[in-house]
């Protein structure tokens, strides 16, 4: 039998089954759940398609509990009597010029439907008959076009389809009148009993797709533990401020009902790693920035020594895929404002062997060397001839640049200078939130041109005028970017734990899920959203780093 809740264009136009009369039904169930947390998996798609016959297909959908079941016909059967399936055999002559006979045959009275469609989906005849059990057939005249065409039998909640080859077509054939055959007088070939091999497909959107091969026996069960996309994919967030919470003594360890992240809701979100931001505050720390910066980074290294089976410290590429296939996060630490090296190179290069792999070149605050977005001095001034040694050096470190925050004139000074691709860590399209600290479209271009990514905020007031957002709109920033520059350059930077609002549906890094199930459901592929998740920033982070393989702990100059 074939239960489809997505009868299309086509109808069902590959779901054929060769049966012959009088056949048996095996039954094949299963169960379908996710293979994290073994919670059931409903209206996953069955598909059960035979390995010798392609085209013998049967599609059913797993239950509220995850279950689901279908009859299969077999070749097994006594000649005689009525018939206990509902049936549809191979047309007889095949190919065929004028005409051809369908055979089928349906266990109780009811309703049936006969239609033939063109492999494309046009329909060319249908007719409906009340008939009681027993087995007949009907004629077909060639009409359309010469090649395959599909006929299908519904009765009840089964639809059965098989093709023919029509030679010739014509404009005034079609179906004719159904004829009973006496029981036992198919002209339908009832071939010797032969145990199938049928490949069992379960899928889901959200869901990787998995696949078995099954023996068609009595009692043959199919069960699957399916991964979501997201866990499938590798997530990493550009950016996400809870250093500012752990320098002050928040444990990452234990699961809290406040603040947006710690290791368990990490985990719980499907977090393989993250960019850790070390913002010091200019104004409570205006001279010392440098060493509050440090001591971020220590309180780091405090959790991973109290964390070490689910933390670790990543500073390259491949340090943190190898430290998320064990199942830890993988914590990169990132500086956020170019205040924080208090005009020197040298602290720039303390930082870096610290492990910061990209420095946001300002905050809201401008420099002596770069000019931030919030300046009014934004469109006209970017950097000083030192803010171009900084730039040069982070080259040289193989230190991701990132803009956000960053001034109009000092990205243009920027692009214009390093031979890196850039990052824009925690930004939203200026096109849609006219809010300084969005992009605008040439800096998005510009910044894609060079091989970079933008990571879309989630701070409502930088995504919606009203200053609230959901996940939609997220999603219409992620949009605005993969319009303007296509999907390789965007990725994720929440700005989780510096964030005071955030959007509904999107509360902590627990609920990352919903988003990839968003993004799905909106239509980008399985393999767009890996990139948007993480494979475009990974692109970067290993372009940016590949002059420093191993620890890329580099000399002081």
């Amino acid at each position: 039998m074939i239960y489809d809740r997505q009868v299309g264009l086509l109808v069902s136009l590959v779901m054929l089954i060769a049966a012959p009369l009088f056949a048996q039904p095996v039954i094949v169930n299963g169960n379908v759940r996710d293979v994290w947390s073994l919670v059931v998996v409903d209206s996953a798609r069955i598909e059960i398609v035979n390995v010798a016959d392609p085209f013998e297909q049967y599609i059913t959908f797993s239950d509220a509990s995850g279950n689901w079941s279908q009859p299969i016909i077999t070749g097994v059967g006594e000649t005689g009597g009525l018939p206990d399936a509902v049936t549809l055999h191979q047309n007889y002559p095949n190919p065929f010029n004028p005409s051809t006979l369908l055979e089928f045959s349906i266990p109780q009275s009811g309703t049936a439907t006969l239609s033939v469609h063109t492999i494309l989906g046009e329909l060319l005849d249908e007719k409906r008959f009340s008939l009681t059990a027993g087995d007949y057939n009907i004629a077909w005249h060639g009409k359309g076009a010469a090649g395959v065409l599909l006929y299908s039998i519904s009765f009840q909640q089964i639809r059965l389809t098989r093709k023919m080859v029509q030679l010739e077509g014509g404009g005034v054939g079609g179906l004719g009148v159904v004829q009973t055959l006496p029981a036992g007088r198919s002209t339908a070939s009832r071939p010797s009993v032969v145990l199938s091999q049928y490949k069992v497909t379960a899928s889901r959107f959200d869901y990787e797709p998995d696949s078995t091969i099954i023996t068609l026996v009595s009692g043959v069960r199919a069960d699957f533990l399916l991964e979501t996309v997201h866990r499938r994919a590798f997530l990493i967030d550009l950016h996400n401020d809870v250093l500012e919470k752990v320098v002050g003594g928040y444990q990452l360890g234990p699961l809290h009902a406040f603040n947006h992240s710690d290791i368990p809701r990490f985990r719980t979100g499907g977090v393989d790693a993250q960019m850790l931001s070390c913002w010091a505050d200019p104004s409570q720390f205006p001279t010392t920035a440098f060493q509050r910066t440090i001591a971020m980074m220590d309180s780091f290294a405090v959790q991973i020594d109290r964390n070490p089976t689910t933390l670790a410290q990543a500073r390259t590429a491949d340090e943190a895929d190898s430290i998320a296939a064990t199942g830890r996060l993988a914590g990169i630490l990132a500086v956020e404002g170019g205040h924080s090296i208090e005009n020197s190179l040298d602290k720039l290069i303390t930082l870096y062997n610290r492990g910061a792999r990209y420095l946001t070149i300002t905050w809201n605050n401008s420099t002596a060397w770069a000019v931030a977005a919030a300046d009014p001095l934004s469109q006209t001034v970017g950097l000083s001839p030192f803010g171009f040694e900084v730039i040069h050096k982070m080259d040289s470190l193989g230190m991701i640049i990132d803009v956000s925050h960053v001034g109009i004139k000092t990205i243009e000074d920027i692009l214009a200078t390093t031979t890196n691709p850039i990052i824009a860590s925690h930004s939203g399209a200026r096109g849609l939130r006219n809010h300084y600290r969005n992009l605008l479209d040439n800096q998005i271009v510009a910044i894609a041109q060079g091989g970079g990514v933008i990571g879309v905020v989630f701070y409502p007031p930088f995504l919606s005028a009203s200053g609230t957002a959901t996940i939609d709109t997220v999603i219409r920033h992620i949009d605005y970017v993969v319009n303007l520059v296509g999907v390789d350059h965007v990725a994720i930077g929440s700005d989780f734990d510096g964030i005071e609002t955030t959007p509904v549906g999107l509360e902590d890094v627990s609920r990352f899920p919903k988003l990839t199930a968003a993004l799905l459901r909106h239509g980008y592929t399985r393999e767009e959203v890996r990139k948007i998740l993480g494979k475009n920033f990974m692109r970067v982070f290993r372009e940016v780093t590949s002059n420093r393989p191993g620890s890329g702990v580099a000399g002081v100059r």
